[in-house]
């Protein structure tokens, strides 16, 4: 389905934990809840981050809670939708606090399962599938965010990056299956909302990014590096975000 902007209505800004959300919301002004069917109390605010009329949507931990939160909120009529919070990083390069704008997204576990691992579905396996695992940005839109990014990038210091995210419903701490997962995928960050929140937006027509800063390395020290450094790749994303909503309301 073409992807179009609404002349009017907010962006949607779904992250997962509460803590994501918050760095929006220390960033947003006159936040009020807005109650909708499928949405727990308390899960959408609607206000503005600097002039820009912005939804900030706690849509929980995983695909399935992620896509019913953002169907949900699609009751506003928003003109975008941003995914936005923490991820793992899949391979060296990426250090916690860099921020990765994604050109691209998949379900690295919707697969053909196996004795020894599983064969993805739908770009490059031998079975087809309609499940659509990868899902491509629009580069004209991502191309906008990046630039409109630059400044606060160099700023505040952040490593900002184009490249490939991977979703699933795994937390990844350990090194063998965040490997795994780099060889099957070819993505740089792994988390477990993007894809399916980007199929969602997709589906109903309205233009998707998303975005996720490092907070840990999924291996062994994931766990204890995701909750030391959550706060702070909280921030750099959110702070991408306000950097980008003008451009976003120019198109």
């Amino acid at each position: 389905m073409p992807q179009h902007f609404r002349p009017s209505g907010p962006t949607l800004i779904a992250a997962a934990l509460s803590e994501e959300r918050a760095a929006l919301e220390a960033l947003a002004t006159d936040l009020v809840p807005h109650t909708l069917p499928g949405l727990v109390e308390g899960a959408l605010l609607i206000g503005h981050i600097d002039t820009h009329p912005v939804a900030l949507l706690r849509c929980g931990v995983g695909k399935v809670a992620s896509v019913v939160a953002v169907t949900a909120a699609l009751a506003v009529e928003p003109r975008c939708v941003i995914s936005v919070g923490s991820a793992g990083a899949l391979h060296a390069g990426y250090r916690v606090g860099d921020v990765l704008l994604a050109d691209g997204v998949l379900q690295h576990d919707f697969a053909a399962a196996e004795a020894d691992g599983f064969r993805l579905f739908g770009y490059g396996a031998e079975i087809p599938s309609k499940g659509d695992p990868l899902l491509v940005a629009d580069t004209e839109l991502v191309t906008a965010a990046f630039d409109a990014a630059t400044p606060t990038t160099t700023r505040l210091g952040i490593n900002l990056r184009r490249g490939r995210i991977a979703t699933g419903d795994w937390f990844v701490a350990d090194q063998k299956v965040r490997d795994a997962i780099a060889a099957r995928s070819s993505a740089d960050l792994v988390e477990m909302e993007g894809a399916a929140i980007a199929y969602a937006a997709r589906t109903h027509g309205i233009p998707w990014l998303v975005i996720r800063s490092v907070s840990d390395s999924g291996d062994g020290e994931a766990t204890l590096s995701f909750w030391e450094y959550l706060a702070l790749a909280s921030k750099n994303a959110a702070e991408i975000v306000r950097a980008i909503l003008p451009a976003l309301e120019r198109r």
